[in-house]
């Protein structure tokens, strides 16, 4: 082949490199409105929602339904504990006939029924019932600590199938820049490295992409972990480029309505209150009533004699003699009444920071995310058009070109990364004020 011929393959090579690079190439505000310009390549893998993770886990997830069954079971607590205590029914029978002046005793029957204190059995019910609700508002807690666990993992895929992307595109920039160094090596205008460089690069790549699968898989087995789809980890999927909501305000004191950890501590508090009074209650003494039925049989007797089919009736008191063990019981709910409300305000002032901590970050995600998008990534890619322009025209030589294509490529992922981390702050923010959960936000 004459080298005119040679020159002109190295022509017709580098112009059809730079019809895919030009035409690739996004405007800013294509930039600024999708997560990396190559999201929107259709792709045979089923998509992944979120919604549906979230709904999945509403109804597999085996920890939620224990947490819920425990609450369901609680509730059972209050009807037990503020029915009257079972009565006592008794026979006694005698081996050796005891005589009467009316005749001879046979058998005596009697009932007993214990009756607490007046007052008791409510206060036990209620603080029955403070319990169940105890365990209903641990059950919408751990309901709303997995829809953050859910969504985190999700953003993880986001990031992950967007670095994908950028790395398939940028393997296939270098091919063709490969592909053009080798024409420009056979008609001795570049050196062999350059097609060395371009191979290596390429290599690399294909090392990251492993990387990114494994962490692709481990992510599918959380996600199957957390909803119960054991098929999750077993597919390959992709997922919705999701998009960024603007953050209702939410005062500190309106997140504590909704966290239902605040809402435990409340009834935890509540609930020894109750036990204080029930504790004071019971230093008063039970009472105790019964009846008793004496079977005597009949004998021949002078009618005065009276002593037949006698009854009697008795009423009877606990005497709460014992008073150490009534007041270290109160002792003991009072305490546990300081220790929730410590608690309380310290979830306050633990709320209050970390909003305040999160929408700061939020804020500075967000800043981030603006400068790539307006400056970083439109600079970027009229470098890599004038680094490819020069290279057409010989001004520049083939690292050049390649340092201005691996900058966008750097550049776009991390504007992946930091998308995928503004999403799962704006998640920890929304599960802070307490505004998701499995079924969606809570209004």
């Amino acid at each position: 082949m004459s080298r005119c011929s040679l020159w002109a393959s190295a022509v017709g090579a580098m112009l059809m490199l730079a019809g895919p690079c030009a035409a690739a190439q996004p405007q800013p505000d294509a930039v600024r409105s999708t997560l990396l310009d190559s999201t929107a390549a259709p792709s045979a893998a089923p998509t992944l929602r979120l919604d549906s993770l979230l709904a999945a886990a509403a109804r597999g997830n085996p920890s939620l339904q224990a947490a819920r069954l425990k609450a369901e079971a609680r509730a059972q607590r209050g009807a037990q504990a503020g029915a009257l205590p079972d009565p006592t029914v008794g026979a006694t029978a005698f081996p050796v006939p005891l005589v009467t002046a009316r005749g001879e005793q046979r058998t005596q029957w009697r009932v007993q029924q214990a009756i607490p204190f007046p007052g008791t059995r409510s206060l036990r019910r209620e603080v029955a019932d403070l319990g169940a609700d105890v365990a209903r508002a641990d059950a919408q807690a751990l309901e709303q600590t997995l829809a953050l666990r859910i969504r985190r993992a999700y953003y993880t895929l986001v990031r992950v199938q967007a670095h994908e992307r950028a790395i398939r595109r940028f393997q296939a920039d270098l091919e063709q820049f490969e592909q053009a160094a080798i024409a420009q090596y056979e008609v001795g205008e570049e050196g062999q490295s350059a097609v060395l460089k371009a191979q290596i690069e390429r290599q690399r790549l294909q090392t990251r992409l492993e990387g990114l699968a494994a962490e692709r898989q481990s992510v599918l087995q959380t996600l199957a972990r957390l909803t119960g789809r054991a098929a999750l980890a077993e597919r390959d999927t992709q997922v919705e480029i999701p998009s960024r909501s603007d953050l209702p305000s939410t005062a500190p004191d309106e997140a504590l309505d909704r966290r239902p950890e605040a809402e435990k501590l409340r009834r935890r508090i509540e609930q020894s209150e109750r036990e204080v009074e029930l504790a004071k209650t019971e230093q008063w003494p039970d009472f105790t009533v019964g009846a008793q039925y004496v079977d005597i049989a009949a004998t021949d007797l002078t009618p005065t004699m009276t002593g037949r089919d006698a009854l009697a009736l008795s009423v009877g008191v606990t005497v709460p003699l014992w008073r150490s063990k009534q007041e270290a019981n109160i002792q003991e709910a009072q305490i546990e009444r300081r220790r929730a409300e410590t608690e309380l305000a310290d979830f306050r002032l633990t709320v209050r920071t970390r909003l305040a901590d999160l929408r700061q970050q939020i804020e500075r995600q967000q800043r981030q995310l603006a400068l790539l998008d307006e400056t970083l990534l439109p600079k970027a890619e009229t470098a890599l058009e004038t680094a490819l322009s020069g290279y057409r025209t010989g001004q520049n030589d083939f690292l050049d070109l390649l340092d201005a294509e691996r900058t966008l490529f750097q550049l776009r992922l991390q504007r992946a990364s930091v998308f995928a981390r503004l999403l799962t702050t704006q998640a920890e923010w929304e599960r802070t004020a307490g505004r998701v959960g499995l079924t969606g936000a809570v209004e």
